[in-house]
Order: structure tokens, then C-alpha cells, then sequence
């Protein structure tokens, strides 16, 4: 799923830095790396899940916007707790993916002015 998301968002126009896990992701945005928005499976492989990268971005990257991709129900209510707009629930379409980064970007601006 994550390179169809990956390839159709490149389609979209949009600038997309890939990664495999939690720890990678931390090493990119904890190096400054410019990203205005993170979509975040909530199930990872290795030691840290979606939940975790999400809470270590809203502490160490509030300038990054987060969507939580969730699959079991219960887990959607602790999705909804850590993203903007509410967990994108599985399956979902690449263009409800772009529809989530538009409204995203969109509050962002707004909240900028």
C-alpha cells in the first residue's frame, strides 16, 4: 500500500520521501528534513507503531502534520486522538489521501495568517 499511496501522490504533483519503519522515519525528520506532512500506518514493523512515531512528531515536530492510517476499529479512537482530521481507515483510496493533505494544508494556511 504504501508505494501505490507513494506513487499516486508523486502523480498528484507531490514531493514524497518513503520510509520502512518508525526509526527511519525519526532519522529523517529528526534531522530537519523539510515535511509538512507525515501519513503514518498504524501498525510498523520493528519497536515503535504508528502511535509512537505520531506522539514523537506532535513532541518533536509540531510543524509536521499527521494522518494516521488505521485498520481495527478500536485502534481508530486512539488514531483520532493523535492526528488532525481523524484516522484514515483501511482500505482507503490514494484520493482520500490527497483530499486529507488539501484540508490539512489548507487549516495550516489559514492558521499562518
Amino acid at each position: 500500500m504504501r508505494m501505490v499511496i507513494s506513487d499516486y501522490l508523486r502523480e498528484c504533483g507531490y514531493k514524497v520521501i518513503e520510509t520502512t519503519g518508525a526509526k527511519e522515519a525519526i532519522a529523517i525528520l529528526g534531522a530537519g528534513t523539510k515535511v509538512h506532512a507525515a501519513l503514518c500506518a498504524v501498525q510498523l514493523p520493528g519497536d515503535l507503531d504508528g502511535f509512537g512515531l505520531s506522539q514523537w512528531i506532535r513532541a518533536n515536530r509540531p510543524d509536521v502534520d499527521v494522518m494516521l492510517a488505521s485498520g481495527p476499529k478500536m485502534a481508530a479512537k486512539k488514531a483520532g486522538d493523535l492526528c488532525e482530521e481523524g484516522p484514515l481507515d483501511q482500505p482507503y483510496h490514494p484520493d482520500q489521501v490527497v483530499k486529507r493533505l488539501k484540508l490539512l494544508f489548507e487549516k495550516r494556511r489559514q492558521t499562518q495568517r
